[in-house]
């Protein structure tokens, strides 16, 4: 039965959310998938992302631990295995290679795949790339807010910040990282612009608390380091919001997240939703299927 690997040479390129969502794509047509993750170096992120493919009911049975890419199991039955690796795999059967922009003609050409997949193409780059490259089908995708979104936990850890409040413990993507506005008549509308936040505001502003709750944000990030009102825990329990209190001023809350954009996983249901979809605006479904016969 089909091998299909989708390889990168570059951590964070986005071959976990391509993995993902080629394989619900290949469930949705009632095939059976496996997805594997095979083993990165020190310090990879292969065994967060093997958790999570194991926790996808489109993919029953999935590894949810690291795989070498040695002791990848052969399919049995019916089933595809869709294997995320850092590496080619000379037995797969089709190669998608991710890559993080516009790929080298060469490098392309080294890996022979059936498609590449360049993520995060600066507009100006994407009007003018070709149909193929390297041999190649290319699927150019320009940078994309809702795939940069960082989870309340990246948030939390970034910062080494205490839970105050868990909200429903889903772990949200936030694509947006709003300050509050000084006062909460004018804050309400104006946080009300932007969807999946994380709203930073500091502690002692309850006003501002309680309107950004009205807005159903993804997360509130307090600075300041004090204990907020307990009046906040009380209406951020009841809407499901993740509390999280930052030790630092509001200046430098902001500057411990910049950069997250940058250095987020591929996590949850929104971006694999987001994935297939701008996927799904392209031919690669078909000619993996057509590759894997």
């Amino acid at each position: 039965m089909p091998l299909l690997s989708v390889i990168s040479d570059t951590p964070g390129a986005g071959k976990t959310g391509v993995a993902a969502s080629l394989a619900r794509d290949l469930a949705y047509t009632g095939q059976r998938v496996w997805l594997v993750r095979g083993e990165g170096p020190d310090g990879s992120n292969a065994a967060a992302d093997a958790h999570w493919f194991g926790s996808l009911e489109f993919a029953p049975g999935s590894a949810s631990t690291p795989v070498g890419a040695t002791m990848i199991p052969p399919p049995s039955g019916d089933e595809i295995v869709v294997a995320e690796l850092d590496e080619p795999l000379e037995r797969a059967d089709a190669t998608i290679l991710v890559t993080r922009g516009l790929p080298e003609e060469e490098r392309v050409a080294e890996v022979t795949p059936v498609a590449v997949v360049a993520l995060d193409v600066a507009a100006s780059a994407r009007a003018e790339a070709p149909d193929e490259i390297g041999g190649a089908a290319l699927v150019a995708i320009a940078e994309d807010r809702t795939l940069a979104g960082f989870s309340v936990s990246e948030a939390q850890a970034a910062l080494r910040a205490e839970t105050l409040v868990e909200g429903d413990g889903l772990d949200p993507t936030c694509d947006h990282l709003v300050i509050a506005p000084i006062g909460s008549d004018s804050g309400q509308p104006y946080l009300e612009r932007f969807e999946s936040k994380a709203v930073v505001v500091r502690f002692d502003k309850t006003d501002q608390h309680l309107a950004a709750l009205a807005t159903e944000p993804a997360c509130l990030i307090l600075t300041g380091g004090r204990r907020p009102s307990e009046y906040l825990f009380d209406a951020a329990a009841a809407r499901g919001v993740p509390v999280m209190l930052s030790r630092t001023d509001t200046e430098n809350t902001v500057i411990a997240l910049e950069g997250i954009f940058d250095r987020t996983r591929f996590h949850g249901e929104r971006k694999l939703e987001r994935m297939a979809e701008l996927l799904g605006a392209t031919s690669l479904s078909e000619r993996v299927a057509g590759a894997l016969g």
